[in-house]
Protein backbone atom coordinates (compact mmCIF):
# COMPACT_ATOMS: atom_id res chain seq x y z
CA UNK A 1 0.00 0.00 0.00
CA UNK A 2 1.42 3.41 -1.00
CA UNK A 3 1.55 6.08 1.77
CA UNK A 4 -0.51 8.90 1.06
CA UNK A 5 0.65 12.18 -0.03
CA UNK A 6 -0.43 15.57 1.02
CA UNK A 7 0.93 19.00 -0.45
CA UNK A 8 -0.31 22.36 0.59
CA UNK A 9 0.05 25.03 -2.54
CA UNK A 10 -0.65 28.21 -2.96
CA UNK A 11 0.00 31.18 -0.28
CA UNK A 12 -0.57 29.43 3.33
CA UNK A 13 0.34 30.27 6.97
CA UNK A 14 3.36 31.41 7.30
CA UNK A 15 5.90 28.05 8.79
CA UNK A 16 7.07 30.73 11.26
CA UNK A 17 3.47 31.05 12.47
CA UNK A 18 2.82 27.22 12.75
CA UNK A 19 5.48 25.87 14.18
CA UNK A 20 5.24 29.09 17.06
CA UNK A 21 1.58 28.22 17.49
CA UNK A 22 2.37 24.54 18.07
CA UNK A 23 5.45 24.70 19.83
CA UNK A 24 8.54 22.11 19.68
CA UNK A 25 8.30 18.79 18.97
CA UNK A 26 7.11 16.81 22.73
CA UNK A 27 5.52 13.82 24.04
CA UNK A 28 2.06 13.44 23.08
CA UNK A 29 -0.19 14.87 26.06
CA UNK A 30 -3.48 13.61 26.08
CA UNK A 31 -6.73 16.15 25.77
CA UNK A 32 -8.65 15.79 28.87
CA UNK A 33 -10.84 12.47 28.06
CA UNK A 34 -14.56 13.15 27.11
CA UNK A 35 -17.82 11.63 28.51
CA UNK A 36 -18.09 7.62 28.55
CA UNK A 37 -15.46 6.43 30.25
CA UNK A 38 -11.78 5.42 29.82
CA UNK A 39 -11.27 3.98 26.36
CA UNK A 40 -9.75 0.41 26.49
CA UNK A 41 -8.51 -2.15 24.10
CA UNK A 42 -12.02 -3.70 23.52
CA UNK A 43 -12.44 -6.72 21.33
CA UNK A 44 -14.05 -5.67 18.37
CA UNK A 45 -18.00 -6.03 17.95
CA UNK A 46 -18.95 -7.45 14.65
CA UNK A 47 -22.31 -5.55 13.73
CA UNK A 48 -23.70 -6.41 10.10
CA UNK A 49 -25.02 -3.03 8.11
CA UNK A 50 -29.16 -2.26 9.42
CA UNK A 51 -28.63 -4.21 12.70
CA UNK A 52 -30.12 -2.85 15.73
CA UNK A 53 -27.03 -2.89 16.77
CA UNK A 54 -25.76 -0.11 15.03
CA UNK A 55 -28.03 3.40 15.63
CA UNK A 56 -27.54 4.31 12.32
CA UNK A 57 -26.36 0.70 10.51
CA UNK A 58 -23.10 0.92 9.59
CA UNK A 59 -20.33 -1.58 9.88
CA UNK A 60 -17.44 0.02 9.32
CA UNK A 61 -18.22 3.70 11.30
CA UNK A 62 -20.57 2.14 14.52
CA UNK A 63 -22.41 4.77 15.74
CA UNK A 64 -22.93 3.99 19.43
CA UNK A 65 -23.72 6.73 22.19
CA UNK A 66 -20.56 7.42 24.52
CA UNK A 67 -18.32 5.57 22.33
CA UNK A 68 -14.63 7.23 22.81
CA UNK A 69 -11.70 6.80 20.55
CA UNK A 70 -7.99 8.02 21.48
CA UNK A 71 -6.04 8.80 18.89
CA UNK A 72 -1.56 9.78 18.41
CA UNK A 73 -0.38 11.65 15.02
CA UNK A 74 3.28 11.72 14.80
CA UNK A 75 6.01 13.12 12.17
CA UNK A 76 4.36 16.13 10.83
CA UNK A 77 5.15 19.63 11.71
CA UNK A 78 2.97 19.90 14.93
CA UNK A 79 5.20 17.03 16.35
CA UNK A 80 3.42 14.33 17.76
CA UNK A 81 0.17 15.06 19.55
CA UNK A 82 -3.11 13.35 21.01
CA UNK A 83 -6.69 13.73 20.56
CA UNK A 84 -9.55 11.85 21.18
CA UNK A 85 -13.15 11.95 19.87
CA UNK A 86 -16.42 10.67 21.61
CA UNK A 87 -19.90 9.76 19.69
CA UNK A 88 -22.75 11.39 21.40
CA UNK A 89 -26.63 12.11 20.67
CA UNK A 90 -27.01 9.12 18.58
CA UNK A 91 -30.15 8.53 17.37
CA UNK A 92 -31.73 6.83 13.82
CA UNK A 93 -31.28 10.14 12.59
CA UNK A 94 -27.75 11.30 13.15
CA UNK A 95 -25.37 11.66 16.40
CA UNK A 96 -22.44 14.08 17.29
CA UNK A 97 -19.33 13.43 16.94
CA UNK A 98 -16.85 15.76 19.57
CA UNK A 99 -13.18 15.75 18.74
CA UNK A 100 -10.62 17.12 21.20
CA UNK A 101 -6.90 18.59 20.56
CA UNK A 102 -4.93 20.39 22.81
CA UNK A 103 -6.53 23.73 22.28
CA UNK A 104 -9.52 23.17 19.54
CA UNK A 105 -12.28 21.38 20.20
CA UNK A 106 -14.63 20.36 16.97
CA UNK A 107 -18.00 19.46 16.91
CA UNK A 108 -19.22 17.56 13.69
CA UNK A 109 -23.45 16.88 13.49
CA UNK A 110 -23.51 13.41 11.38
CA UNK A 111 -26.95 12.86 9.69
CA UNK A 112 -28.25 9.00 8.69
CA UNK A 113 -29.21 8.68 5.83
CA UNK A 114 -30.04 5.97 3.39
CA UNK A 115 -27.22 6.32 1.32
CA UNK A 116 -24.75 6.39 4.58
CA UNK A 117 -23.35 8.36 6.89
CA UNK A 118 -23.08 12.35 6.08
CA UNK A 119 -20.94 15.04 7.85
CA UNK A 120 -22.54 18.17 8.59
CA UNK A 121 -18.99 20.00 8.31
CA UNK A 122 -14.87 19.04 8.49
CA UNK A 123 -13.28 16.93 10.66
CA UNK A 124 -9.80 18.34 10.41
CA UNK A 125 -8.00 14.71 11.25
CA UNK A 126 -4.89 15.64 9.12
CA UNK A 127 -2.55 17.61 10.81
CA UNK A 128 -2.26 20.37 7.87
CA UNK A 129 -5.57 21.07 8.09
CA UNK A 130 -6.18 21.34 11.82
CA UNK A 131 -3.29 23.72 12.05
CA UNK A 132 -4.64 26.14 9.36
CA UNK A 133 -8.09 26.15 11.12
CA UNK A 134 -6.96 26.88 14.68
CA UNK A 135 -6.90 30.58 14.15
CA UNK A 136 -10.71 30.56 13.17
CA UNK A 137 -13.84 30.36 14.81
CA UNK A 138 -17.54 30.64 14.25
CA UNK A 139 -17.21 28.13 11.23
CA UNK A 140 -20.62 27.92 9.55
CA UNK A 141 -21.31 25.23 6.66
CA UNK A 142 -23.77 25.48 3.43
CA UNK A 143 -24.11 23.69 0.43
CA UNK A 144 -23.19 19.77 1.95
CA UNK A 145 -23.45 17.07 -1.16
CA UNK A 146 -22.50 13.50 -1.37
CA UNK A 147 -21.71 10.71 1.86
CA UNK A 148 -18.88 10.58 3.98
CA UNK A 149 -19.16 6.95 4.79
CA UNK A 150 -21.60 4.61 2.11
CA UNK A 151 -23.80 2.37 3.98
CA UNK A 152 -22.29 -0.95 2.36
CA UNK A 153 -18.89 -0.04 2.01
CA UNK A 154 -17.28 -2.55 -0.80
CA UNK A 155 -13.72 -2.80 -2.34
CA UNK A 156 -13.50 -0.75 -5.75
CA UNK A 157 -16.57 1.80 -4.76
CA UNK A 158 -15.91 5.61 -5.36
CA UNK A 159 -17.69 8.48 -3.91
CA UNK A 160 -18.19 12.23 -3.03
CA UNK A 161 -18.62 14.51 -0.58
CA UNK A 162 -17.97 18.36 -0.66
CA UNK A 163 -19.64 21.71 1.30
CA UNK A 164 -18.91 25.14 1.51
CA UNK A 165 -17.52 26.97 4.50
CA UNK A 166 -17.39 31.01 5.92
CA UNK A 167 -15.92 31.85 9.41
CA UNK A 168 -14.04 34.71 11.70
CA UNK A 169 -10.65 35.30 12.81
CA UNK A 170 -10.22 33.58 16.26
CA UNK A 171 -8.79 37.15 17.63
CA UNK A 172 -8.72 38.56 21.39
CA UNK A 173 -11.79 40.38 22.51
CA UNK A 174 -12.49 44.28 21.10
CA UNK A 175 -10.26 43.38 18.17
CA UNK A 176 -11.02 43.30 14.14
CA UNK A 177 -11.21 40.18 12.90
CA UNK A 178 -11.16 39.01 9.53
CA UNK A 179 -13.21 36.48 7.01
CA UNK A 180 -12.72 33.32 5.79
CA UNK A 181 -14.84 31.52 2.58
CA UNK A 182 -14.58 28.47 0.50
CA UNK A 183 -14.95 25.23 -0.67
CA UNK A 184 -13.96 21.70 0.08
CA UNK A 185 -14.05 18.84 -2.09
CA UNK A 186 -13.04 15.21 -0.74
CA UNK A 187 -12.77 12.23 -3.00
CA UNK A 188 -12.98 8.54 -1.99
CA UNK A 189 -12.30 5.26 -3.30
CA UNK A 190 -12.39 1.81 -1.14
CA UNK A 191 -9.61 -0.31 -1.73
CA UNK A 192 -9.00 -4.01 -0.93
CA UNK A 193 -9.32 -5.62 3.13
CA UNK A 194 -5.83 -5.14 4.79
CA UNK A 195 -4.72 -6.64 8.24
CA UNK A 196 -3.37 -3.02 10.32
CA UNK A 197 -1.68 -3.29 13.31
CA UNK A 198 -1.69 -0.44 15.75
CA UNK A 199 -1.72 0.30 19.25
CA UNK A 200 -4.50 -0.68 20.22
CA UNK A 201 -4.77 -4.21 18.74
CA UNK A 202 -4.77 -5.79 15.32
CA UNK A 203 -7.43 -5.49 12.49
CA UNK A 204 -8.96 -6.70 9.32
CA UNK A 205 -10.18 -3.43 7.43
CA UNK A 206 -10.49 -1.95 4.50
CA UNK A 207 -8.07 0.77 3.16
CA UNK A 208 -9.71 4.13 1.62
CA UNK A 209 -8.09 6.57 -0.46
CA UNK A 210 -9.05 9.93 0.28
CA UNK A 211 -8.26 13.19 -1.49
CA UNK A 212 -8.81 16.74 -0.61
CA UNK A 213 -9.10 19.66 -2.68
CA UNK A 214 -9.70 23.06 -0.59
CA UNK A 215 -9.38 26.51 -1.50
CA UNK A 216 -9.82 29.41 0.83
CA UNK A 217 -10.36 33.15 1.13
CA UNK A 218 -8.82 34.95 4.14
CA UNK A 219 -9.51 38.40 4.20
CA UNK A 220 -8.08 39.94 7.07
CA UNK A 221 -9.33 42.96 9.36
CA UNK A 222 -7.32 45.43 6.69
CA UNK A 223 -9.24 44.14 3.87
CA UNK A 224 -6.20 42.70 2.06
CA UNK A 225 -6.71 39.11 0.83
CA UNK A 226 -4.85 35.65 1.39
CA UNK A 227 -5.71 32.89 -0.91
CA UNK A 228 -5.04 29.22 0.84
CA UNK A 229 -5.26 26.28 -1.63
CA UNK A 230 -4.51 22.68 0.01
CA UNK A 231 -4.89 19.39 -1.75
CA UNK A 232 -3.97 16.63 0.05
CA UNK A 233 -4.00 12.86 -0.50
CA UNK A 234 -4.29 10.26 2.50
CA UNK A 235 -4.94 6.28 3.30
CA UNK A 236 -7.69 5.42 6.19
CA UNK A 237 -8.32 2.30 7.46
CA UNK A 238 -11.14 1.05 9.06
CA UNK A 239 -12.47 -1.76 10.91
CA UNK A 240 -15.50 -3.35 11.00
CA UNK A 241 -17.51 -2.34 14.80
CA UNK A 242 -14.77 -0.51 15.55
CA UNK A 243 -14.45 2.07 12.98
CA UNK A 244 -11.20 4.15 11.86
CA UNK A 245 -7.86 2.66 12.77
CA UNK A 246 -5.07 4.07 11.09
CA UNK A 247 -4.20 6.90 8.26
CA UNK A 248 -0.86 8.37 6.73
CA UNK A 249 0.09 10.59 4.23
CA UNK A 250 3.11 12.58 3.35
CA UNK A 251 3.81 16.28 1.94
CA UNK A 252 4.94 19.37 1.75
CA UNK A 253 3.71 22.54 4.22
CA UNK A 254 5.58 25.37 3.46
CA UNK A 255 8.66 24.14 1.79
CA UNK A 256 9.16 21.75 4.39
CA UNK A 257 8.67 18.15 3.48
CA UNK A 258 7.29 15.73 6.48
CA UNK A 259 5.46 12.58 6.73
CA UNK A 260 1.83 11.82 9.27
CA UNK A 261 0.64 9.20 10.42
CA UNK A 262 -2.28 8.61 12.68
CA UNK A 263 -2.88 5.67 14.89
CA UNK A 264 -5.36 4.03 17.31
CA UNK A 265 -4.46 3.93 20.98
CA UNK A 266 -7.34 2.95 22.58
CA UNK A 267 -11.02 2.65 21.67
CA UNK A 268 -14.16 1.61 23.70
CA UNK A 269 -17.52 1.26 21.89
CA UNK A 270 -20.59 0.15 24.23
Amino acid sequence: MKNGYLQIVGTMLSLAFILAACGPKTTPTAAPLPPGGNPTEAVAIQPTAGSSADVCGNSYYPVKNKANYAYTSSDSPAGAFSFRSVISDASPAGFTLTTSYKKLVIKQTWACKPEGLVAGGPGFTDAASTLAFERFTNLAVTNVSGVSMPANLTPGMEWKYALDLQGTENVAPGQPAGTITGHMEISYKALEMEKVEVPAGSFETIAIEVNTVSEFNVVNAAGATQKITIESFYTYWYAPGVGWVKSNGAGILNGQEYYETVVLDAYRVP
